[in-house]
């Protein structure tokens, strides 16, 4: 997409956040009664630290649906995220959407798609937001998220044969996957979305 019009905004009805973290295995002792060839007992190792993992939490902060210019039929959902790290620098990666309807329609899941453009996303918060600058999955993917740092960006993702009026009701929720650098799966909680009437 080159150009991005000003179609029907929708406003995020419930903004939550959500922080998956893996269980970190426990560290063991090296095994006291182990004896050398001479019979002599070995010296105990020092225990070997466990690996730090990343520990990643999303926010969702504003939310546009639009159709996709020159291919009305299909719907562009832009998402502003904001994502912490309190663990290990990580690189994020396979950024993924799934969206359930009003009518109990699950649209599967969809990557997220680089896209070239100006969005106005709605709300107080809102403004113009530049979809290719901002783009967080080439800012998760080429600089890690150091640890105790935070990342802000927009997604954009492509529902194919879909309309702003198919999803735009308080019923229809979507969520967002993606993995960080050791495969750690996070996803966001639900986030409701709907109808903002243009003036």
């Amino acid at each position: 997409m080159t150009a991005l019009m000003r179609y029907a905004m929708v406003f995020v009805l419930v903004l939550a956040t959500a922080s998956c973290q893996r269980n970190r295995p426990s560290a063991s002792s090296p095994d006291r009664a182990a004896q050398s060839n001479s019979g002599q007992p070995i010296n105990d190792a020092p225990p070997i630290a466990a690996t730090e993992k990343p520990a990643l939490s999303c926010q969702i902060e504003n939310v546009s649906l639009y159709p996709v210019p020159n291919n009305p039929e299909d719907l562009a959902l832009s998402v502003i995220v904001s994502i912490q790290n309190s663990g290990a620098p990580t690189t994020l990666q396979d950024w993924k959407l799934t969206i359930q309807t009003a009518k109990h329609v699950n649209l599967g899941a969809v990557d997220a798609v680089h896209v070239n453009g100006v969005v106005e996303m709605p709300g107080k918060t809102g403004g113009r937001v530049d979809l290719g600058k901002e783009d967080l999955t080439l800012k998760t993917k080429q600089n890690p998220i150091a640890k105790a740092a935070s990342l802000r960006g927009v997604l954009t993702f492509v529902l194919p044969k879909t309309s702003v009026q198919d999803v735009s009701n308080n019923q229809s929720s979507f969520v967002i996957h993606f993995k960080d650098n050791q495969d750690g799966l996070y996803r966001s909680r639900k986030t409701l979305i709907g109808m903002k009437r243009t003036e």
